[in-house]
């Protein structure tokens, strides 16, 4: 709303502007004080959510907490890298294994071949692989879309043959389309759609075959008509393989390698493949070898040099005799590490607790209401940085919803128990976690480090248990009532981002703008009023200084 031009004051010399301001500064006392009830309430909803905020991170690092790998943690180590390593796995038990001697290490198959062209020259990397009697590839592509003229990609060889058949593998007509070599379209004769579902075969680009698992299947592997040896080598690094291809351009030989190791994983193409690459037909595929150990007095034969034993991953690098002497490998509780993965859980809920402490007995400063524009414009930053500090403290001061989730969360440390035969570790206060004798504490958890890491090296997994039994773990509770209180104060202040109607504390303070804007409304109709009045005022004394100027000029016209 623009705001009218008035200039008060020029008749009776009184400074009408300044007057009514000051009675409107008495009018707007009730204004005031929604704005003021308005900002406390956004004070304290900003003080719930940052409780909020504070028990979502505690509720995750429970949730990542629950995962057994966190308690399980395993250390691991060998007495020669050099020749055998090894990683311990969370179930890997507290054990040693010796590796006597390795005979043999899995090895990969591995082919070097020289391709030639159609006249016997040896390729290079710019070879056309149509010059190498490559076998020719075979495309069946399929129509998914309505349409007239259906391109068919790859596109056809020059001169090839299209046969169509319909959604139903049903052949369909020769004479009833046709395929224009130039476009590399397909259309109906008759004007109408391509047949949707419609399956064309057609020669187009080249082909190998390749085995790569011992009486597995031949995978195909293409490229496209206008390929080079360059290409046919990319191609033939593809993950569907199962080999890695290396041309050397000098000598112009095709190196190949088999992706995994042992005597079942080859490298075996087809008649046409072994022709166009130099490979005698008669060959026996390329194989690996399977690695041979001796584990704790047991030959073993595995394909792969990395095997699993007892949990452990142990990885083969060298040959080795019994002469040379054994390699320990052993496998331990990762004590520190689980203890880490604990103390981290306990800060963050000491954190947690020690914000709601202090949002509850936070002291509450009554006389320091928030600051209206009016106020503020008479004080500088740093007066109105202080002030608000006290204004806005203990906004939840003895907060009843803070008090109950505390005392949820506290509850849970010495309610939680768990059976066992071991009569020392059934509660977390036997295992070094309580909360303290220290009542002032607000009831954060005090961790005795020696304590707990003794429990840790003895059992774990009873330690795990406590924290993390689905019914009756620590972490299972603490998850459940930081949820629960979450909820309760999100109904209170809402989410984040959360629009007002979602919560009680966004619908009080839109009722509140509301009144503030019926409020406002009126102010501005009170203020018309009494520049009406003072205008009134004075036309009136305009009219009585007209009425005197003209009396006297009488009297004295008189004279």
């Amino acid at each position: 709303m623009t705001t009218p031009i008035r200039f008060g004051g020029l008749a009776s010399g009184i400074d009408t502007d300044t007057i009514i301001k000051q009675l409107m500064q008495a009018e707007r006392v009730p204004v005031d004080k929604l704005e003021q009830k308005k900002q406390t309430t956004e004070w304290k909803r900003d003080a719930y959510r940052e409780i909020n905020r504070s028990l979502m991170t505690l509720r995750n690092s429970a949730v990542d907490l629950m995962f057994s790998r966190n308690f399980y943690a395993k250390t691991s180590s060998s007495s020669d890298e050099s020749r055998v390593s090894v990683v311990a796995g969370p179930s890997s038990g507290n054990t040693a294994i010796r590796i006597e001697s390795v005979g043999q290490l899995a090895t990969a198959a591995t082919q070097v071949v020289e391709p030639k062209d159609k006249n016997g020259n040896a390729v290079t990397k710019t070879t056309k692989v149509a010059d190498m009697n490559l076998q020719s590839a075979t495309q069946e592509v399929t129509l998914s879309t309505v349409t007239k003229e259906w391109t068919l990609s790859p596109k056809p060889r020059a001169g090839t043959t299209i046969t169509l058949k319909d959604a139903t593998s049903n052949p369909i007509d020769a004479s009833t389309y046709t395929y224009d070599e130039a476009t590399g379209k397909v259309t109906m004769n008759d004007g109408t759609d391509v047949p949707i579902g419609a399956t064309a075969t057609y020669t187009s680009g080249y082909q190998v075959q390749i085995r790569s698992v011992s009486g597995g299947d031949f995978k195909t592997i293409q490229v496209a008509e206008d390929a080079t040896m360059e290409n046919l080598v990319t191609a033939l690094n593809g993950k569907d393989s199962g080999i890695s291809a290396f041309f050397e351009p000098v000598s112009g030989k095709l190196s190949l390698t088999q992706k995994q190791t042992g005597e079942d994983a080859i490298i075996e193409f087809d008649a046409t493949t072994k022709a166009a690459l130099g490979i005698d037909p008669a060959a026996v595929p390329q194989k690996g070898m399977n690695a041979n150990f001796i584990v704790n007095g047991i030959s073993m034969t595995q394909s792969s040099n990395t095997v699993t034993i007892d949990n452990m991953t142990i990885t083969l690098k060298s040959q080795f005799t019994a002469g040379e002497g054994a390699v320990t490998l052993s496998a331990a509780t990762d004590t520190q590490k689980v203890f880490d993965n604990i103390k981290a859980f306990v800060d963050k809920y000491n954190e947690t607790i020690d914000l709601m402490n202090k949002k509850v007995k936070e002291d509450r400063f009554r006389s320091f209401a928030p600051l209206t524009q009016a106020q503020r414009d008479e004080l500088s930053d740093d007066e109105v940085k202080k002030w608000e500090e006290k204004a806005m403290s203990g906004m939840l001061r003895g907060d009843t919803i803070i008090r109950g989730a505390m005392d949820s969360l506290r509850s849970n440390w010495s309610s939680t128990s768990i059976a066992t035969n071991d009569t020392d570790m059934r509660q977390l206060f036997q295992i070094g976690l309580s909360t303290g004798a220290d009542f002032t504490n607000g009831g954060k958890i005090e961790l005795n480090e020696e304590k707990l890491k003794a429990a840790i090296e003895k059992d774990p997994d009873q330690v795990y248990q406590l924290f993390a039994n689905t019914k009756s773990g620590l972490l299972t509770q603490v998850r459940d009532a930081a949820t629960s209180s979450r909820s309760s104060i999100t109904r209170i202040a809402g989410a984040e981002g959360s629009g007002a109607p979602t919560y009680s504390m966004g619908r009080e303070m839109t009722e509140i703008d509301t009144r503030i804007r019926r409020l406002n409304d009126l102010l501005i109709d009170k203020e018309n009023a009494y520049y009406r009045r003072f205008a009134a005022m004075e036309t009136a004394m305009n009219q009585a200084n007209s009425q005197a100027a003209s009396l006297q000029q009488f009297l004295g016209g008189g004279m």
